[in-house]
């Protein structure tokens, strides 16, 4: 929680959605952990002497499909730079970047680095590494689009906030932006 909260304060405020569902990767990986053990230990006293609990209960979850649990917990410190990254270039308009980091996103997955649940060439049908590596592909392809249209012009433009200040130093650097451009408008009023 104290690294959370000092990343929190360094961030600025426009990233903090991107920072938030960053870390929901690390608590699905914290859930599919706790699943089995947490139930295991819910319901011990019911067993009877001599039965091993665990593998009783594992049969019956196991028939429990969690499986996007699983892939979302997959990896979950490297899908969490990975997520975060993409999300902050995407609030940034910084579209190019996110094409990197999402191509670089889908060739973690198609070897199973992140979202699965083993590590490989994940092709098979039965796999999911290809899937998510199909998903950051078309990612990529949308964040090329839209590349293509803010350098027409025809979406806005890449965000100009500098990215490495502190909350207190952000907000001196915005107070000082809305104080040129209350100068800028004095401006336009003389002239008019």
């Amino acid at each position: 929680m104290v690294i959370c909260a000092d990343t929190l304060a360094i961030t600025p405020q426009r990233h903090y959605p991107a920072f938030l569902l960053g870390i929901m990767s690390i608590v699905a990986n914290w859930v599919q952990g706790t699943i089995m053990t947490g139930v295991s230990n819910a319901y011990a006293n019911f067993t009877l002497p001599n039965v091993q609990f665990s593998s009783n209960v594992s049969s019956a979850i196991s028939g429990f499909s969690y499986r996007g649990l699983v892939n979302f917990a997959g990896g979950a410190l490297l899908q969490c730079v990975f997520i975060t990254a993409i999300l902050m270039y995407i609030i940034d308009r910084k579209f190019l970047k996110a094409t990197i980091w999402s191509l670089l996103a889908g060739f973690f997955s198609f070897f199973g680095l992140i979202n699965a649940s083993s590590v490989g060439i994940l092709v098979k049908k039965t796999d999911d590494g290809w899937r998510f590596t199909v998903a950051y592909a078309m990612l990529a392809v949308l964040f090329l689009i839209l590349e293509v249209a803010q350098r027409k012009h025809w979406i806005k433009g890449q965000e100009t906030e500098p990215d490495d200040l502190s909350s207190i130093e952000w907000a001196e650097w915005k107070r000082e932006q809305a104080l040129e451009e209350s100068k800028i408008d004095e401006n336009r009023q003389k002239i008019v």
